[in-house]
């Protein structure tokens, strides 16, 4: 599990440490509005993506069979799919231009478009036996190569153009460079054939894993998607960056724990599905509280620091949004757990109530960025009682779930006790620690190095 567990989190720290950079560098050198362009272009760009998103990667990881055979139908299906969507959207791009109100947003949509195309040819093969055979390393190379190469045209590109031209046009050479370094890693020519039993086959699966995937778009773009809608590029540029500090951890956290456990969740006994999901939430808190207490507790220091001076109207709206950002690492938890033990459903029932509550809300005042940051953390704290019972119904016993939350809750409330700034931030932690040392003698992170993966016994 150690060898699985470092190659996964290098991986995800090597993509939010160029992601991180590219904001910092380009927060100086860009302007909000630059920013809101690109914001609305990805909300189209992967609106389209998760609607479309077939989930095949993961039935074909997930199957007990002789799951070669599906090579062929993934590959042809991926093939056709982003061809199809790369002129969907490039159709439909003026329409999105005028729904945003912004001619810009029209071309940059028509840019990225293409990047359909490698996207969805990047080897599924290769994705799928590095993740069946946990050989995380490749990945590594993989995702490390392409954020760095990103990184370094939205840079050059942002001194160039200085302006929203440096962050689309870098994304579509990372997209075309992750597909030609997957196919090093692991060279595939794709048989012509097709199985209609084999896309069935994945497909029945898949739709869940679709479902979890579009409601994880809305819970992602739906706030920015209303802030551009009525406050405008410059406030979505301001609102994004914000959320970008604030889920700077989250998804990565998210990513990686599905990564790393769900082959686990597969092959693992009763035991073993236990303490890992409990060892893995405990450290997960622990890393998140790291960034969330910073943010909550000194939001406008963190502004200034990272993103300058012209960016201080975000240090109100990331107070709220880290909230949401440190609860949504809780509610995530269920996602590798349930699909690893072939209920991918349990996670859309709790996927399906955030977007809910948070709609319901924020469109009694969808033009102010603030009250949509509120209400983000609301739907996500919805969640929660669904994610219990979910988790309490694949085996996790209800009491240490209950036990594994209490040093979060603690970490949260004690430091207003305290002076704002740094002693705040540093008795959150300090409690954290502390009262998960009390209850449990140990620090969930050390027990996720004690974790062994089960043999897997795959073809």
């Amino acid at each position: 599990m150690v060898g699985a567990l470092f190659w996964t989190l290098a991986s995800r720290l090597s993509i939010q440490f160029f992601s991180f950079l590219r904001v910092v560098i380009l927060a100086r050198i860009l302007t909000p509005y630059d920013f809101g362009i690109s914001a609305s272009t990805f909300i189209a760009y992967q609106l389209l993506e998760m609607l479309t998103f077939t989930g095949f990667t993961t039935a074909l990881t997930a199957y007990k069979g002789n799951f070669k055979e599906g090579y062929p139908t993934i590959f042809w299906t991926s093939l056709f799919r982003g061809v199809i969507l790369f002129f969907i959207l490039f159709t439909f791009s003026d329409s999105i231009g005028e729904f945003f109100k912004d001619g810009n947003v029209s071309f940059a949509v028509k840019v990225i478009a293409l990047s359909f195309i490698p996207s969805s040819i990047t080897n599924p093969v290769f994705i799928v036996e590095a993740n069946r055979f946990f050989k995380f390393e490749k990945i590594f190379i993989l995702e490390f190569s392409e954020a760095l190469i990103n990184t370094v045209f939205a840079v050059l590109m942002g001194l160039y153009f200085k302006d929203f031209r440096a962050m689309i046009y870098s994304f579509l050479i990372g997209a075309f460079a992750k597909m030609f370094i997957s196919y090093i890693l692991r060279p595939y020519f794709p048989e012509l054939s097709f199985s209609f039993a084999w896309f069935k086959r994945m497909l029945s699966f898949g739709i869940w894993v679709n479902l979890t995937f579009v409601l994880n778009f809305l819970l992602r773009y739906a706030d920015r998607t209303l802030v551009g809608k009525f406050s405008g590029q410059y406030l979505l540029g301001i609102y994004s960056n914000a959320q970008n500090l604030a889920f700077l951890v989250a998804p990565q956290l998210s990513s990686m724990i599905s990564r790393v456990l769900f082959p686990f969740f597969v092959v693992s006994s009763v035991d073993e599905t236990e303490r890992a999901f409990l060892s893995y939430m405990r450290a997960s808190l622990l890393v998140g509280l790291t960034f969330f207490a910073p943010m909550f507790f000194w939001s406008e220091g963190v502004i200034r620091l990272i993103l300058g001076e012209k960016w201080m109207e975000a240090a109100e709206l990331l107070k709220p949004l880290s909230l949401a950002s440190i609860i949504s690492i809780i509610s995530n938890t269920i996602s590798p757990l349930s699909q690893g033990k072939g209920k991918p459903n349990l996670d859309v029932y709790r996927l399906a109530i955030i977007p809910l509550v948070f709609l319901s809300l924020s469109l009694l005042n969808p033009k102010s960025p603030l009250w949509i940051s509120w209400c983000l953390t609301f739907g996500y704290l919805s969640s929660l009682p669904i994610w219990y019972f979910g988790v309490s119904s694949l085996g996790i016993r209800s009491h240490r779930i209950l036990l594994s939350l209490f040093p979060l809750i603690f970490s949260i409330f004690l430091p207003f006790l305290f002076p704002e700034g740094i002693i705040r931030i540093l008795a959150s932690i300090f409690s954290f620690l502390l009262s998960e040392f009390l209850i449990f003698k140990n620090i969930g992170i050390f027990e996720v190095f004690k974790l062994k993966i089960p043999n897997p016994q795959l073809p």
